[in-house]
């Protein structure tokens, strides 16, 4: 039986990577595997697509808790215009406005809760955190650098699709290989 040398999960016989935190696991003779993008085990590993379904699904949770929170502010701010001056005031009020403070206000969300927890609600949920790849939680500034791609969607695909082209492992966007932080199960996130 194999043990990550991170983590210290067992990790099942053939994997490339371990399944709890992404570590490359290393061959008979120590040689570590190193040969494979993050895309290549996203698509060969059962567990690295299960790993990204999760933080997909986790995203969207976040999103939709951010939106419906600024949709109810949106609304109490847009009531006193729609009767004071109509229909056009609420519209030139919000008139792209929205998906910019969205956008904002998801980036300061994510920060803010990973530097205070280590997740967001939604990778709560789904038993992932960040963590630095030293095993601590991220300070502000990485936690701002690693979410910025987050302020619109196409961002943070470029940030995903890069990330995994250019990693040997599959828990990094772009942005995370640039501040060392990474995307683990809770259960891995405890320093080794």
């Amino acid at each position: 039986m194999a043990f990550c040398a991170r983590c210290g999960k067992e990790i099942p016989t053939g994997s490339a990577f371990c399944p709890s935190c992404g570590a490359p696991v290393s061959q008979a003779g120590g040689a570590p595997v190193a040969s494979l993008s993050g895309f290549d085990v996203v698509m060969k590993e059962g567990h690295a697509q299960g790993y990204w379904i999760r933080r997909i699904v986790a995203f969207v949770i976040d999103a939709v808790i951010v939106d419906v929170v600024l949709g109810i502010i949106g609304v109490a701010l847009a009531l006193p215009a729609l009767l004071i001056g109509g229909l056009g005031a609420v519209a030139a009020l919000f008139a792209g406005i929205f998906s910019i403070v969205s956008g904002i206000v998801l980036v300061f969300y994510f920060a803010l809760m990973e530097v205070a927890s280590g997740a967001s609600i939604g990778k709560h949920i789904f038993g992932l955190r960040v963590r630095t790849t030293s095993g601590q939680l991220p300070n502000f500034v990485e936690a701002l650098v690693r979410n910025i791609s987050k302020i619109y969607w196409v961002l943070l695909l470029i940030d995903v699709v890069v990330g995994l082209a250019i990693s040997k492992g599959y828990t990094q966007k772009l942005s995370d290989k640039y501040m060392s932080t990474e995307v683990v199960s809770a259960s891995a996130s405890t320093p080794s």
